[in-house]
């Protein structure tokens, strides 16, 4: 975890660095590849976002089979990453 953090960490630096005013996405996939990640669904990535101090630089695109898998709603993931601020597409 500590890896794809400083990883992630890098990704926004760069986007500062070279003027970059896009909007940075992760999208929620549970169960891909494996079934303990960072991206399992919205919540699991918002505390990811904020131990490394990244839950304001980047948001989220959500996908609706990818909620099921997760067993939420759409819906639920939807206003899940409303409520955390993290919502950027679907």
């Amino acid at each position: 975890m500590e890896q794809i953090g400083r990883f992630m960490q890098l990704v926004v630096e760069h986007k500062h660095k070279i003027g970059f005013k896009g909007t940075l996405l992760i999208e929620p996939k549970p169960q891909e590849p494996t079934k303990h990640q960072y991206d399992y669904d919205a919540s699991t990535v918002y505390g990811f976002l904020k131990q490394f101090g990244l839950e304001k630089e980047i948001k989220l695109n959500i996908e609706a089979n990818h909620a099921t898998l997760a067993g939420h709603s759409f819906h639920h993931e939807i206003a899940t990453a409303i409520a955390l601020g993290l919502f950027g597409s679907v």
